[in-house]
């Protein structure tokens, strides 16, 4: 049996829609996940689904105290649903779009697909940009605004229009990218202090399905920070938001040569680079382990990279003296396993 869902991306309804064939099986993990990608959503892992004021969440831990359910083993066959039921899927916890999901009619269909767009309207979303009011705005302009008025952008978000051909390649493309992330594989970053790029540097080994909070976590420990501040993490200049601390690592989609940063203490503003080197098949026995490493590390509370190379230079002896030669390979990662436990 097949379901024919409706579905809209509210207070825009009539600009950007999409009729999709599903079937009753197909997880609801994989459903959320495929309508955001065929509304143009790119951070898929950011997102809810609710349905008589239940919350469903795409964690398998969730606040069951507060009415949550999580989506892991369910199928949209186990919602009940009925025709002209309405359930709603929030995306982007910043932005926070809401496509409201329709079901328009049950099918019986034999064909062996489980999720296929089969019209729609409106190229789709835009991430990092404003939300819907953005969209809003830039969809129903001023009648004052000419060409002159948009950013380059803009302009090239308005010429694409909807094709369905292209969607359901779009949507193919990520499912086989979500087949790839579960195979087992682990990462070499090559990581450096900014500043101190060729005097304090590590190569370290880890497991793709590392949470990436406990990445972060370990990498400013492997250079010597005690934990004792708050950390970020960018990737290609996005400041990722903590919703992301409690994905794998392998969400990120990281590919061979990608720049990261990890911001740590955002006072003294220590910034590690990270280069992915390479991406190997498997875990390692370790989930996270310092291959090699050069110098002995931050300071943390000492003010950052300029004051490290005060200390460094021998300039100000405030903190006693300090050999950044001193590397210990064996008691850095003696450190980084105690984080672990």
């Amino acid at each position: 049996m097949k379901m024919l869902l409706n579905v809209t991306l509210e207070r825009l309804e009539n600009k950007i829609n999409r009729q999709v064939l599903v079937s009753q099986n197909i997880p609801l993990t994989d459903l959320c996940e495929y309508i955001i990608v065929a509304m143009n959503g790119k951070k898929i892992p950011l997102y809810r689904l609710e349905i008589n004021d239940i919350l469903y969440y795409p964690e398998e831990e969730v606040d069951e105290e507060n009415d949550e359910k999580t989506l892991f083993g369910l199928t949209l066959k186990d919602l009940s649903l009925k025709k002209d039921d309405v359930f709603q899927i929030t995306y982007d916890y910043d932005q926070y779009y809401f496509f409201d999901v329709c079901v328009d009619a049950f099918l019986e269909d034999d064909h062996d697909v489980d999720f296929q767009v089969l019209s729609g309207k409106g190229y789709g979303l835009m991430d990092h940009k404003g939300g819907v009011t953005y969209l809003n705005y830039l969809l129903n302009p001023p009648k004052k605004w000419d060409d002159s008025c948009y950013k380059k952008h803009e302009k090239e978000y308005l010429q694409k229009k909807f094709d369905v051909v292209e969607v359901n390649n779009r949507v193919e493309e990520y499912r086989h990218i979500k087949e790839e992330q579960k195979l087992p594989k682990h990462y070499i970053f090559n990581v450096s202090l900014k500043g101190f790029a060729k005097e304090i540097k590590r190569k370290i080994c880890v497991n793709s399905d590392i949470l990436i909070e406990d990445f972060c976590r370990l990498i400013v420990v492997s250079m010597n920070g005690d934990l004792s501040h708050m950390f970020g993490i960018r990737v290609d200049k996005e400041f990722l938001n903590e919703y992301y601390f409690d994905l794998e690592l392998f969400y990120l989609n990281l590919k061979a040569k990608q720049k990261l940063d990890i911001i740590y203490d955002f006072g003294d503003n220590w910034i590690f680079n990270l280069t992915l080197s390479k991406i190997e098949d498997g875990y390692i026995d370790t989930p996270f382990q310092v291959l090699t490493g050069k110098g002995y590390g931050i300071i943390d509370d000492c003010g950052g990279s300029w004051s490290l190379a005060q200390i460094f230079d021998g300039k100000d002896r405030s903190w006693g003296k300090y050999n950044i030669n001193d590397f210990d390979l064996e008691k850095c990662n003696r450190n980084v396993t105690r984080i672990m436990k």
